[in-house]
């Protein structure tokens, strides 16, 4: 009885373990986290959303705590009417300047030049991320402050917070308000993920706010991973 009783608690730490080295994700719907690629690490994501447009995003982990890439965004590629090209490619990057141990949560610093939809892009960001081990669950917090506008940088400062459980080390379900400090509408976003290694499938919803009529998007994200 008393070997059940450690192989099941050698059992539940190592879940833990793996739990935790999946929930690295670098965004929740459209808010940043914190996280960062490792070394190494290739991820490459299609996001495809209302109007036939399709945003395709590459990363490369160039050391664990910094991650470049570029994304491509083209709009109404499926469907009727004129393709439009959005060029050139935009830089994307992040570098995470703190650890999430003990008390002190993950903090990083970066810069998304490419939006889509009607979300402008993040432009530069700080992210806070801190994660909670309430054993059945993984909680994981994070605010994010940005702004894509740098001539009158103290008036353009928009910020975004959300939550995410894993349910297990595949499936996260996710949720964040985006936008509630600038004069545009916000969003509340809803987002439901699982992992099929090494492709991952989101599915996403956007709720926007301010608008008499409450819109409502649809979005879909294939992410794929790997390493060199």
């Amino acid at each position: 009885m008393k070997k059940v009783i450690i192989a099941l608690f050698i059992s539940f730490i190592c879940f833990n373990i793996v739990f935790a080295s999946q929930a690295r994700n670098i965004e929740l719907v459209d808010l940043p986290t914190a996280n960062t690629l490792i070394k190494a690490e290739l991820r490459c994501d299609v996001k495809l959303y209302p109007g036939g447009g399709i945003l395709t995003r590459l990363y490369i982990g160039i050391f664990d705590k910094l991650m470049i890439g570029g994304a491509f965004n083209i709009i109404n590629l499926i469907g009727t009417g004129q393709v439009e090209y959005v060029l050139p490619p935009k830089f994307l990057g992040k570098i995470r300047l703190t650890d999430d141990d003990g008390v002190m949560p993950a903090i990083s610093i970066g810069y998304e030049g490419q939006g889509y939809l009607d979300i402008a892009a993040k432009g530069a960001f700080v992210s806070l991320t801190k994660e909670i081990n309430l054993n059945i669950i993984f909680l994981q917090l994070t605010g994010t402050i940005y702004t894509n506008e740098f001539n009158d940088f103290a008036k353009n400062i928009d910020a975004g917070a959300g939550i995410a459980f894993a349910i297990t080390k595949d499936f996260v379900i996710c949720g964040e308000y985006d936008g509630f400090l600038g004069d545009n509408p916000g969003h509340i976003n809803i987002g439901v993920g699982y992992f099929f290694n090494p492709i991952q499938i989101d599915v996403g919803f956007k709720y926007g706010i301010g608008d008499e009529n409450i819109n409502i998007a649809r979005i879909l994200k294939i992410v794929y991973i790997s390493y060199f």
